[in-house]
């Protein structure tokens, strides 16, 4: 029976967990989820991951002290701990390196940052049981710049009240798009929309086309400028 790595998800959004899950199992992985840092704890000394996605700010205590109990009481177990935080300033990554972190990615990130982050802390023995890098049949066919696109919505209720910004497009039900909708938080690429809600990658472009010509969102690069011509 082969033995798949096994990745502790520690996020106090579950759709955030939801998303990283998916995600890695897609590559491979064995993945639990954590929404605080005392159940995070538990977990490690349970499942006994053999990487650690660890979230900064927890709702019970902090992703640092998870971190810096984690490498106080298991020494000589390993876990290859990855900060994640929306705080990307330097001395945020410093600290967090600090407190015995292997690496700090910070939000947003995409579904390959976050695949080739886990894979470079897997035992070499195991890295022949997952992929290294994050694809998929239904990806490859729209543009990688157009994935790594993150949406914003747009404050335009008028338009979601009084006409369907989804009528025009027969790729798509209403009921998805109003999923996807729902799902957008400024923070997701298109990628990972597709990884939460569960809809194929040219389901979600199609449907992201049709949100931004009707003026319902904005499209922003990983820098935070605003991108007009990729769709």
């Amino acid at each position: 029976m082969i033995s798949h790595p096994r990745v502790l998800v520690v996020d106090d959004s579950p759709t955030t967990c939801l998303a990283i899950a998916a995600t890695l199992e897609q590559a491979g992985y064995e993945v639990e989820v954590a929404l605080k840092g005392q159940e995070a704890l538990a977990k490690v000394t349970m499942f006994q991951p053999y990487c650690l996605i660890l979230d900064v700010v927890l709702p019970d205590i902090s992703g640092y002290a998870v971190c810096r109990h984690v490498q106080q009481s298991m020494p000589h177990n390993s876990v290859y701990i990855i900060l994640i935080s929306a705080k990307n300033a330097p001395l945020d990554q410093s600290y967090g390196l600090r407190q015995g972190a292997d690496r700090y990615l910070p939000k947003p990130f995409t579904a390959e940052a976050l695949v080739q982050a886990v894979w470079e802390g897997i035992p070499r023995p195991l890295r022949h049981t997952v992929v290294p890098t994050f694809s998929s049949t239904a990806q490859q066919s729209e543009p990688p710049a157009l994935l790594k696109l993150i949406p914003r919505r747009v404050a335009n209720q008028v338009a979601m009240r009084t006409s369907s910004p989804f009528s025009r497009s027969a790729s798509i039900g209403d009921e998805q798009a109003y999923q996807l909708y729902a799902a957008i938080d400024g923070r997701r690429t298109l990628g990972e929309l597709a990884t939460v809600t569960g809809l194929e990658t040219n389901t979600v472009a199609k449907a992201i086309r049709v949100l931004h010509k009707e003026n319902c969102i904005r499209m922003y690069d990983a820098a935070g400028q605003l991108v007009e011509s990729a769709l």
